[in-house]
Protein backbone atom coordinates (compact mmCIF):
# COMPACT_ATOMS: atom_id res chain seq x y z
CA UNK A 1 0.00 0.00 0.00
CA UNK A 2 1.26 3.44 -0.91
CA UNK A 3 -1.00 5.74 1.04
CA UNK A 4 0.57 8.99 2.14
CA UNK A 5 1.42 9.16 5.83
CA UNK A 6 0.72 12.23 7.97
CA UNK A 7 4.34 13.42 7.92
CA UNK A 8 4.43 13.65 4.13
CA UNK A 9 0.86 14.95 3.83
CA UNK A 10 1.78 18.36 5.29
CA UNK A 11 4.56 18.84 2.74
CA UNK A 12 2.36 17.76 -0.16
CA UNK A 13 -0.38 20.13 1.04
CA UNK A 14 2.10 23.01 1.20
CA UNK A 15 3.39 22.16 -2.27
CA UNK A 16 -0.14 22.11 -3.74
CA UNK A 17 -0.97 25.46 -2.13
CA UNK A 18 2.31 26.88 -3.40
CA UNK A 19 1.41 25.57 -6.88
CA UNK A 20 -1.94 27.35 -6.84
CA UNK A 21 -0.24 30.52 -5.58
CA UNK A 22 2.30 30.35 -8.42
CA UNK A 23 -0.52 29.73 -10.90
CA UNK A 24 -2.31 32.80 -9.52
CA UNK A 25 0.79 34.96 -9.81
CA UNK A 26 1.59 33.64 -13.29
CA UNK A 27 -1.91 34.25 -14.62
CA UNK A 28 -1.98 37.68 -13.01
CA UNK A 29 1.26 38.72 -14.69
CA UNK A 30 0.48 37.10 -18.05
CA UNK A 31 -2.96 38.67 -18.33
CA UNK A 32 -2.02 42.27 -17.60
CA UNK A 33 -2.65 43.44 -21.17
CA UNK A 34 -5.50 41.09 -22.04
CA UNK A 35 -9.22 41.56 -21.62
CA UNK A 36 -9.95 37.96 -20.62
CA UNK A 37 -9.08 37.56 -16.93
CA UNK A 38 -10.87 34.22 -16.48
CA UNK A 39 -7.67 32.33 -15.63
CA UNK A 40 -6.86 34.90 -12.95
CA UNK A 41 -10.30 34.39 -11.45
CA UNK A 42 -9.98 30.60 -11.60
CA UNK A 43 -6.51 30.62 -10.06
CA UNK A 44 -7.55 32.98 -7.27
CA UNK A 45 -10.69 30.97 -6.51
CA UNK A 46 -8.64 27.77 -6.34
CA UNK A 47 -5.88 29.29 -4.23
CA UNK A 48 -8.22 30.85 -1.68
CA UNK A 49 -10.39 27.73 -1.57
CA UNK A 50 -7.42 25.52 -0.76
CA UNK A 51 -6.05 28.07 1.70
CA UNK A 52 -9.35 28.45 3.54
CA UNK A 53 -10.03 24.72 3.62
CA UNK A 54 -6.92 24.23 5.73
CA UNK A 55 -7.83 26.84 8.34
CA UNK A 56 -11.61 27.24 8.30
CA UNK A 57 -13.46 24.20 9.58
CA UNK A 58 -17.15 24.19 8.73
CA UNK A 59 -17.48 20.57 9.87
CA UNK A 60 -15.62 18.77 12.63
CA UNK A 61 -14.54 16.05 10.24
CA UNK A 62 -11.78 17.12 7.84
CA UNK A 63 -13.06 14.92 5.00
CA UNK A 64 -16.54 16.46 5.13
CA UNK A 65 -14.89 19.87 5.25
CA UNK A 66 -12.92 19.13 2.06
CA UNK A 67 -16.03 17.83 0.30
CA UNK A 68 -17.89 21.00 1.27
CA UNK A 69 -15.08 23.22 -0.02
CA UNK A 70 -14.85 21.27 -3.30
CA UNK A 71 -18.54 21.76 -4.03
CA UNK A 72 -18.50 25.35 -2.78
CA UNK A 73 -15.58 26.05 -5.13
CA UNK A 74 -17.49 24.54 -8.07
CA UNK A 75 -20.48 26.72 -7.20
CA UNK A 76 -18.32 29.86 -6.95
CA UNK A 77 -16.70 29.08 -10.32
CA UNK A 78 -20.09 28.72 -12.00
CA UNK A 79 -21.37 31.89 -10.33
CA UNK A 80 -18.26 33.79 -11.43
CA UNK A 81 -18.82 32.63 -15.01
CA UNK A 82 -22.49 33.65 -14.90
CA UNK A 83 -21.70 37.13 -13.58
CA UNK A 84 -18.75 37.78 -15.88
CA UNK A 85 -18.77 38.05 -19.64
CA UNK A 86 -15.88 35.61 -20.07
CA UNK A 87 -16.10 32.55 -22.25
CA UNK A 88 -15.56 29.16 -20.67
CA UNK A 89 -12.02 27.82 -20.89
CA UNK A 90 -10.35 24.45 -20.96
CA UNK A 91 -8.87 25.15 -17.53
CA UNK A 92 -12.35 25.65 -16.07
CA UNK A 93 -13.44 22.25 -17.35
CA UNK A 94 -10.32 20.58 -15.95
CA UNK A 95 -10.75 22.31 -12.60
CA UNK A 96 -14.42 21.42 -12.24
CA UNK A 97 -13.70 17.81 -13.28
CA UNK A 98 -10.80 17.64 -10.84
CA UNK A 99 -12.88 19.01 -7.98
CA UNK A 100 -15.63 16.48 -8.68
CA UNK A 101 -13.09 13.64 -8.73
CA UNK A 102 -11.52 14.90 -5.50
CA UNK A 103 -14.93 15.16 -3.83
CA UNK A 104 -15.86 11.62 -4.90
CA UNK A 105 -12.56 10.18 -3.67
CA UNK A 106 -12.86 12.08 -0.40
CA UNK A 107 -16.42 10.86 0.08
CA UNK A 108 -15.29 7.28 -0.57
CA UNK A 109 -12.53 7.53 2.04
CA UNK A 110 -14.94 9.20 4.50
CA UNK A 111 -17.43 6.34 4.11
CA UNK A 112 -14.64 3.79 4.50
CA UNK A 113 -13.20 5.36 7.64
CA UNK A 114 -16.20 6.81 9.46
CA UNK A 115 -19.24 4.87 8.25
CA UNK A 116 -17.70 1.41 7.77
CA UNK A 117 -15.12 1.98 10.54
CA UNK A 118 -12.38 0.36 8.47
CA UNK A 119 -8.91 0.68 9.94
CA UNK A 120 -7.02 -1.72 7.69
CA UNK A 121 -5.18 -0.15 4.73
CA UNK A 122 -6.38 -1.35 1.35
CA UNK A 123 -6.26 -0.19 -2.28
CA UNK A 124 -8.81 2.62 -1.77
CA UNK A 125 -6.43 4.38 0.61
CA UNK A 126 -3.66 4.31 -1.99
CA UNK A 127 -6.06 5.41 -4.72
CA UNK A 128 -7.22 8.31 -2.55
CA UNK A 129 -3.72 9.38 -1.50
CA UNK A 130 -2.25 9.32 -4.97
CA UNK A 131 -5.42 10.27 -6.87
CA UNK A 132 -6.19 13.48 -4.99
CA UNK A 133 -2.61 14.71 -5.27
CA UNK A 134 -2.30 13.85 -8.97
CA UNK A 135 -5.63 15.55 -9.71
CA UNK A 136 -4.47 18.64 -7.78
CA UNK A 137 -1.30 18.77 -9.87
CA UNK A 138 -3.32 18.37 -13.07
CA UNK A 139 -5.52 21.30 -12.05
CA UNK A 140 -2.43 23.45 -11.45
CA UNK A 141 -1.01 22.47 -14.84
CA UNK A 142 -4.38 23.23 -16.48
CA UNK A 143 -4.31 26.76 -15.07
CA UNK A 144 -0.78 27.31 -16.32
CA UNK A 145 -1.19 26.03 -19.88
CA UNK A 146 -4.98 26.24 -20.47
CA UNK A 147 -4.78 23.50 -23.11
CA UNK A 148 -6.53 20.15 -23.46
CA UNK A 149 -3.39 18.18 -22.63
CA UNK A 150 -5.24 14.99 -21.62
CA UNK A 151 -7.80 15.08 -24.41
CA UNK A 152 -10.76 15.38 -22.04
CA UNK A 153 -12.48 18.03 -24.15
CA UNK A 154 -12.15 15.83 -27.24
CA UNK A 155 -13.61 12.93 -25.28
CA UNK A 156 -16.43 15.15 -24.01
CA UNK A 157 -17.15 16.30 -27.57
CA UNK A 158 -17.27 12.73 -28.85
CA UNK A 159 -19.50 11.54 -26.02
CA UNK A 160 -22.02 14.35 -26.33
CA UNK A 161 -21.95 14.27 -30.13
CA UNK A 162 -22.65 10.54 -30.18
CA UNK A 163 -25.42 11.06 -27.62
CA UNK A 164 -27.07 13.71 -29.81
CA UNK A 165 -26.77 11.47 -32.86
CA UNK A 166 -28.28 8.60 -30.88
CA UNK A 167 -31.27 10.75 -29.81
CA UNK A 168 -31.92 11.88 -33.38
CA UNK A 169 -32.24 8.28 -34.57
Amino acid sequence: MYYVDLFLADYIDAFIQWGFLMALLYTFVSSINTANKLLVYLASIMFFSYLLSDFLYIFKNVYLNWIFFDFATILIIFLALQVSSFQSSVAKNYIVSGLIINACLTYAIYVDLYINWNSEPWWLWSLYSMGVNVVDLLMIIAIFINKDFLGLMKLKGRLFRSRAEFKSL
